[in-house]
Order: C-alpha cells, then sequence, then structure tokens
C-alpha cells in the first residue's frame, strides 16, 4: 500500500518519493493519485519509476559540486557572454575573484568591464572587440580587478573561445578567469630580489674596481717611499726623510679611510631594514655640534628646521645625512662663515628634505655624475676626501625607495635633495 496525502477529492498534487524493494534497493518514484467520484471511496494512483532520472540528477549535482571545488582549489572560474543578449553568466568562482555576489552583478558587458582596473579597462575592451571584430576564435588577455568592498586588486588572466553562427557571426565567448594574483606577486618579488642583487652586484664591481686601481695607488705610494727610506735614510733621517715618514702616514691614513668608506657602500645593500621613527632635526644637531667641535676656530651659521622626523632605519640614514654634512662641511672650508641649513619643502604633497651649504657649489652638468664613485667635483689636493661619500648617500636613499638629487651653482653653494618612502 502506497502512503502518501491523498485528497478528500480531486486530483491530488503529484509528489515524489523513494521507496525500498524487498531486496534492499532503492526505488525512486513520481505519484499522483485521483479520488473517483461516489458514494464508494476509490482511489486511483499513478506510479512512474523515475530511478534513472534521479540518479542522473544525483550524479550531476555531485559533478557539479565537484566542479566548483575544483574551480575553488584552482582559483579558475568559468563564464559565458552572449553578445545578443548582452548577458553574461559566471560560476561561483568568478564571482569570488571578483569580489562581488550574484545579486549585486547586472550580468552586462559594461557592469563587468567597471569591475576591471582603471588602468587596464580600455586595454581589455579594446582587445576582446578587436578579437571580435577580426572574427578570430580565441581572445586571450591578463589585467587587475579590483573588488568592490575591500578594494583589494587581484591579476587575472582571462581565455574564451568565440562561438560564430552559420553566417560565421561570432555570438557567443565561452571563456575561463584564472586568479594569478599569487603567481604575479612572486613575479614581483622576484623582479625585486634580482634588483636588490643586481644592486649588490654593483656594489661588488665597485668595490672590486676600486681595489684593483684607487687603492692601488696610496699603497704603490708607501711602498715607493718605503723603498726610498730602506735605501738611503735606513742609517739616519734628515729633515727630507721626516717628509717622506709624513707622507706614508698620510698615504697609509687615506688608504685606511678609502676602505672604510668601500667597506660601508658594499654593506648597505646586505644590511637588514629596521625603520621606526627618526628626529632628523636631533640627528643634523648632534652631527653638526661634532664637525664643530673638531674646528673649534671655524665661524659657523647653522640653520635647523625644528622638529622634522621621518620613518627610517636609524643607522643607515645617520649614515647618509653625516654623509651629507661632511661634504657641505667640507665644501664650505675656504669661506668666511660657513652656512649650513637643514629643512623640508612639499612637492606633490609630499615631504622633501634638503641639506644646503654656502660653499664652492659645482656645474650642474655633473649633477648626475656625482653620485657615482671617484667622481669628485673637486680636486682632492684642495678639499680632500675619497670620493664615495655621495655613493653611500645615494644607496641608503635608494634602500629606503627615495630620491637624492642636487642642485649647485660654481662658488654660489649647493643644496642636496631627499626623499624617503
Amino acid at each position: 500500500m502506497l502512503s502518501g496525502s491523498f485528497p478528500k477529492k480531486g486530483i491530488a498534487a503529484p509528489y515524489e518519493k523513494q521507496f525500498f524493494r524487498k531486496d534492499g534497493s532503492r526505488v525512486w518514484v513520481y505519484l499522483s493519485d485521483v479520488m473517483l467520484p461516489g458514494p464508494e471511496k476509490h482511489i486511483i494512483a499513478f506510479v512512474l519509476d523515475i530511478t534513472k532520472r534521479k540518479n542522473a540528477e544525483e550524479a550531476l549535482r555531485k559533478s557539479e559540486a565537484s566542479l566548483k571545488r575544483s574551480q575553488a582549489i584552482a582559483h579558475l572560474g568559468s563564464w559565458e557572454f552572449n553578445l545578443v543578449t548582452n548577458h553574461i553568466s559566471w560560476s561561483d568562482e568568478v564571482y569570488r575573484i571578483f569580489g562581488l555576489k550574484p545579486q549585486e552583478f547586472s550580468a552586462t558587458y559594461e557592469e563587468y568591464l567597471s569591475r576591471i582596473h582603471p588602468e587596464d579597462r580600455d586595454a581589455v575592451d579594446s582587445a576582446y572587440k578587436k578579437s571580435v571584430r577580426e572574427g578570430r576564435d580565441f581572445f586571450e588577455i591578463e589585467y587587475r580587478v579590483v573588488r568592490k568592498y575591500t578594494g583589494e586588486i587581484r591579476y587575472v588572466h582571462e581565455k574564451c573561445h568565440h562561438i560564430h553562427d552559420e553566417q560565421g557571426k561570432i555570438v557567443r565567448s565561452v571563456g575561463m578567469v584564472h586568479d594569478i594574483t599569487n603567481r604575479k606577486q612572486s613575479e614581483l618579488q622576484l623582479k625585486k630580489c634580482a634588483e636588490e642583487l643586481a644592486a649588490a652586484n654593483r656594489d661588488l664591481e665597485s668595490f672590486s674596481y676600486s681595489v684593483s686601481h684607487d687603492i692601488r695607488n696610496p699603497l704603490s705610494t708607501i711602498n715607493g717611499f718605503a723603498g726610498i727610506l730602506i735605501e738611503e735614510y735606513a742609517v739616519k733621517f734628515d729633515d727630507e726623510g721626516r717628509e717622506y715618514i709624513r707622507r706614508i702616514i698620510d698615504s697609509i691614513k687615506k688608504m685606511q679611510l678609502l676602505i672604510d668608506d668601500m667597506l660601508s657602500l658594499s654593506r648597505i645593500g646586505r644590511q637588514e631594514m629596521r625603520r621606526k621613527d627618526v628626529n632628523l632635526s636631533a640627528l643634523i644637531n648632534d652631527l653638526l655640534g661634532e664637525l664643530q667641535d673638531s674646528e673649534a676656530d671655524r665661524k659657523v651659521k647653522i640653520v635647523i628646521q625644528d622638529n622634522v622626523h621621518a620613518n627610517a632605519d636609524p643607522r643607515l640614514i645617520r649614515l647618509a645625512i653625516d654623509n651629507l654634512l661632511r661634504n657641505a662641511w667640507k665644501f664650505t672650508s675656504t669661506k668666511e662663515i660657513t652656512r649650513i641649513e637643514f629643512g623640508t619643502v612639499f612637492i606633490d604633497n609630499r615631504p622633501v628634505y634638503f641639506i644646503r651649504d654656502n660653499g664652492v657649489g659645482f656645474d650642474m652638468k655633473y649633477a648626475e655624475k656625482i653620485f657615482e664613485p671617484f667622481r669628485q667635483g673637486h680636486t682632492e689636493r684642495n678639499f680632500g676626501g675619497t670620493g664615495i661619500g655621495l655613493s653611500i648617500v645615494q644607496r641608503v636613499i635608494g634602500r629606503h625607495k627615495g630620491k637624492v638629487w642636487a642642485e649647485g651653482k660654481p662658488n654660489e653653494g649647493a643644496v642636496f635633495f631627499f626623499t624617503l618612502v
């Protein structure tokens, strides 16, 4: 006997139900019951075996669930676009990639374009329409999308197959969207590492060049004068002998300074960045105080903007500013009154720091070269130095993702600007 909701009169609403056979197997049936009119209650029931259909539906449901899981795991969504009706259908994974819910998407081509990053939108639109216009079979492109609520940017790779009607006109596009953000981020990180490695290699090359050329000169000087001492002044030193000794000492000092600067330059690229708030005004005041103590008789006018702070690595930024200040101190040594100024200006709403001096200045045609190792704008005979200080400055500012540049005029001073990101 079948159990169900039988009507008191007329035809009952049809329904589906599962039963068990005597052998334990299951069967799905479609039921419709009719109550016949008359004094006696007679019911006619129509039963249709729909087991195959239900099994097929269950298999399809499992297949769709498996497809959804696979798409989620692979970050790969599917879509279809009907060019005639301007209707787009997305799989669940495409909605996830774009950061949208189905009820928030009007399913039109224009709405789809609006979710693409503004900088990529025209390129995607132009490329897709060109592929349709030229009757191609496939379309493929990479671009960025902007998720609606979070503003998060995702990188995607899109590829589709165009479907033509009997006249050869494209009427539908069926394709996929692959979230390749992780791959792109890895590529960007790899590129960053490659750039840092290249910079480190440049430092190493510069160091190697210095060892083979610039350090060899003071070593040759030491060797030459030492030979003269051995040959001519082994027994007794006179004034000339003492002069040779003095030159040897000077050469040794120069060699030591050169080695120290070169080692500092080579280490900058390998030193771990640990940023924190740095009071640049206080730092510059301390460093200039040390310079003034070294030449107490020099007349100096110092102007420091109060309370200037920056987010920077304290050790590296101290190294850079120390070299900038020593550069200013060195090239103002011929002035009756040394003037050094520190402050900030704003360019494009971002702070730009500067150190200005009233020293000998330089010709602007050398503005870029002065940051290259051993590219001195003035002779060592007049001002000394190793020619590496400004290269250290540029390297430190580069580690902070900033920029450094200089402006000056001969005999009218110089100003060095730098930014920190």
